[in-house]
């Protein structure tokens, strides 16, 4: 309701200067208080905290034997906080095969030993799996990620070999990312020197791909990655197809081409290059790695990058960042669209909450003698050790 101001029957006066501008001030109280005068900030939301371990050269593993293997243990991983996933990462030459286990830490007590995979990349020598039916009191075992019921406080993880595989120079590495059970840490800080930034990478489509148009949007991610490292360093084939990198990645006991710890294996048997799975802190982070001129593929939900509200059944979906725009949304390639849709430029806001559905998992690729970005908050080591023939 407005209320006049003079009352009923009397003229219109002219106000004193000092009760317009009393007058005026109130007024500017009143707009100051109104929703909506003033931009809202949202405060970003906390995120589990995670950390890499990594142990680029062999000789920081443990070697051992018993009498049937020989074996490469990792030191006890203690990560400052409580874990509830855990996903194992290995680089071996490609003549070898390992089987990889973990077994968690509970209060100094440790666990049992569970068998994260089978690799090999001759299955006809050593068969190729995840393993399932692994599940108990402790934790269960997710094709590539160990889930604990009660969160753990460490972490043992080690590589078991036949004992008469033949010892070479070839490097050895070991790794494993550990997820927080509860959101305490603050998302990794916006790294503006990466806007603008963008990476020249090589086009792969998995809808050239009859047998893999619906289902291999993760190795044709780590086909262009691969491809790039090829054309930059010389360090795969540039014109490297998607077919043999499916088939080296296939897990038949999940029954598909996406097992993120067979990805980086596959990475990582490839002379020069380094590859693991790790859980980053945020889109900073990536920043960090673009900055520093690695591309990085994520596991997104393909619902939300396309801007839905939530994720859908089933949905997860690998893409390859490959830099940001001058305002700092994602420039992706993204293997699921045809061709020549494959660039692609994502709000950063959506690229964030479709990547939050995997608890921002990555792989990282990339050649051991470039160094690698410093962390924002020790969410991986500094500098990614990397073992050099």
């Amino acid at each position: 309701m407005a209320f006049p101001l003079t009352a009923p029957g009397q003229p219109r006066r002219s106000r004193p200067p000092v009760a317009l501008a009393l007058l005026g001030l109130a007024l500017l109280g009143l707009a100051l208080l109104a929703p909506g005068f003033f931009p809202v900030v949202a405060q970003a939301p906390l995120l589990p905290k995670s950390r890499l371990f990594w142990w680029g050269h062999p000789n920081q593993l443990e070697w051992s034997t018993n009498k049937n293997h020989a074996l490469a243990t990792a030191p006890v991983a203690v990560p400052g906080f409580p874990w509830k996933e855990s996903v194992v990462s290995w680089n071996i030459p490609s003549n070898w095969h390992a089987t990889v286990e973990a077994r968690p830490i509970l209060k100094d007590t440790p666990g049992p030993w569970y068998t994260l995979a089978r690799w090999s990349s001759d299955p006809a020598v050593f068969p190729r799996t995840s393993v399932r039916d692994q599940a108990d009191a402790i934790a269960s075992v997710d094709t590539d990620i160990l889930r604990m019921h009660d969160a753990a406080d460490a972490i043992e993880v080690r590589l078991v070999f036949p004992r008469d595989l033949p010892r070479s120079a070839g490097a050895v590495r070991l790794g494993v990312s550990l997820l927080a059970a509860m959101a305490t840490e603050p998302p990794a800080p916006v790294e503006t020197n990466a806007w603008g930034r963008l990476i020249d990478l090589p086009v792969r489509s998995q809808a050239d791909y009859p047998e893999g148009i619906h289902s291999w949007c993760s190795p044709t991610s780590l086909t262009m990655l691969l491809s790039h490292w090829g054309k930059a360093r010389n360090l795969a084939d540039p014109a490297l197809d998607v077919r043999p990198v499916a088939a080296a990645v296939h897990d038949p006991g999940w029954g598909g081409t996406g097992n993120w710890s067979f990805n980086v294996g596959y990475a990582g048997q490839h002379p020069g290059l380094v590859a693991c799975v790790a859980r980053l802190g945020g889109v900073g982070d990536l920043e960090r790695w673009i900055l520093a001129g690695i591309p990085v593929a994520a596991s997104v939900s393909y619902a939300q990058l396309k801007g839905a509200p939530l994720p859908h059944p089933g949905d997860g979906h690998l893409v390859v960042v490959s830099g940001f725009t001058p305002s700092g949304d994602v420039r992706i390639h993204d293997p699921g669209v045809a061709r020549e849709r494959v660039v692609r430029t994502i709000p950063r806001a959506d690229f964030a909450r479709a990547w939050d559905h995997s608890s921002r998992t990555t792989y990282l690729v990339w050649p051991d003698s470039i160094p690698t970005p410093r962390p924002s908050s020790g969410r991986w080591p500094s500098p990614l050790g990397a073992f050099k023939e």
